[in-house]
């Protein structure tokens, strides 16, 4: 048997993978953060509002996301112990506009910066477009994905590592100029959609149906489409077929759980565990990563695009998948789908705002000496973040990230394997190994937070 191990690169942060080959196909796979960064201990004893800043800095591609779910923990432990949290329709649009705007950012680059480099590796004479640093498609994706950024910082001040929304709202008060600058910012988005990722007009995309879909696709859905299906990714990359969502705050982004009989229910956070048997947390000798492995009723699911999606009743990815199954070529439409739909949410979000509200309400508590526990469940681009606080006396007693990559990206327990370890056994290429590992969307760092 052959052992391999591999830095997986085009990330945040390093993951290994070590594979172990036998008659040409890998028998077994292990993935492995191996990088301890420690923000939950860090945060324990400093004020609680300081989460806000500190959480944003896990990632420096979700922080946003970080940001969104401690703050709704921090409201939700407000709320528990009695104390009303009231939210302005103008800041709730605002936290929604710039959350979808780091998917956007997200989804882009993980596309045309992570992805395509891997499938040129496949169809060479591609490489003139989607060339890290030198394609021209290549550089034209990197500038369109900096625009949804821009919309962030306009209403964040800055990103990445904002830690504008607070309890009670946000603290931006945004002035007409700044919106008509975030509307010129996502027309120009959606020209990039249009003109390269789609290869059609919005209104054309959105009236594909499902036998019509994969026929129809233009730009670079559709080379990735037909190297995909010539390279049978379209069969590659299937798990556990069981999927979770955590967080409700679009169209297209709502909550529930799927079995892998099909049946759906209702996600409920109390059904949520982290196991550490494999994870160095444990000490043990088996440990092989710092991630601990997330269960939902003690099972392993995966979360992201294509979760949300079935979940949402997207006929489109519903009929792929029940098609191809949780293949990579799914998994890469759902979020590249997801993307196209949220662009158009962001722009009806932001036509609704009313500068005349207030963008935050003081909540009626002295914090100094505020005691409570709250969680903060939201979707970020890769899926379900969880967010757990107690405070004591106004400082952090305790605090637990259970990340989109902890859920698909975790370790073994005693009984089953990741999900993506899952995913890659049985396959017999290292490189399509590695594009159904990318297909996942990898964060280290959020991984071993």
């Amino acid at each position: 048997m052959k052992i391999q191990r591999k830095l997986l690169n085009r990330i945040e942060g390093e993951v290994e993978l070590k594979l172990l080959w036998d008659s040409g196909r890998i028998k077994d796979a292990f993935v492995c953060a191996p990088n301890y960064r420690g923000f939950e201990k860090l945060l324990v004893g400093r004020p609680y509002l300081d989460a806000v800043v500190i959480t944003p800095r896990i990632c420096g591609i979700c922080g946003h996301a970080h940001l969104m779910a401690s703050v709704e923990a921090i409201e939700d432990a407000y709320r528990k112990a009695g104390f009303k949290v009231e939210l302005s329709d103008k800041a709730q649009r605002i936290r929604k506009l710039t959350l979808t705007c780091e998917f956007l950012q997200n989804h882009l680059r993980w596309f045309y910066l992570y992805l395509m480099p891997d499938i040129i590796k496949l169809e060479p004479n591609l490489r003139e477009l989607y060339e890290p640093l030198k394609g021209s498609v290549w550089t034209e994706a990197l500038k369109a994905s900096n625009l949804p950024v821009k919309v962030i910082a306009l209403f964040g001040g800055q990103w990445p590592h904002t830690s504008y929304a607070v309890p009670g709202g946000v603290v931006c008060d945004p002035t007409g100029w700044e919106l008509v600058q975030a509307e010129f910012l996502l027309r120009k988005l959606k020209e990039f959609f249009e003109e390269r990722l789609l290869g059609m007009t919005f209104e054309n995309y959105l009236s594909l149906k499902g036998e019509e879909y994969l026929e129809k696709l233009g730009g670079d859905m559709r080379v990735f489409c037909e190297v995909a299906i010539d390279h049978g990714l379209h069969e590659a990359g299937a798990s556990y077929d069981r999927f979770l969502s955590g967080g409700n705050f679009l169209p297209g982004v709502t909550s529930g759980v799927l079995s892998e009989n099909g049946k759906k229910f209702s996600f409920e956070v109390s059904k949520v565990s982290e196991n550490e048997d494999f994870s160095f947390f444990s000490k043990r000798k088996e440990a092989y990563t710092w991630s601990k492995a997330a269960r939902y009723e003690g099972l392993p699911y995966e979360t992201g695009p294509l979760a949300r999606q079935l979940m949402s009743g997207n006929e489109i990815i519903k009929n792929l998948y029940g098609k191809y199954g949780s293949s990579v070529l799914v998994r890469v439409l759902a979020r590249l789908d997801e993307g196209a739909k949220l662009l158009k949410e962001a722009l009806v979000l932001l036509s609704g705002i009313k500068l005349n509200e207030p963008s935050w309400i003081k909540p009626p508590l002295e914090t100094k000496n505020f005691s409570g526990k709250g969680v903060g469940v939201i979707e970020a681009s890769r899926g379900t973040l969880i967010h757990e606080i107690e405070i004591n006396q106004g400082k952090i007693k305790s605090y637990n990230v259970i990340t989109p990559t902890v859920w698909n990206l975790g370790p073994r327990d005693g009984k089953y394997l990741g999900v993506v370890e899952r995913a890659v056994v049985g396959m017999a290429s290292e490189l399509k190994a590695e594009i159904v590992v990318r297909s996942f969307d990898v964060c280290s760092v959020c991984t071993s937070h």
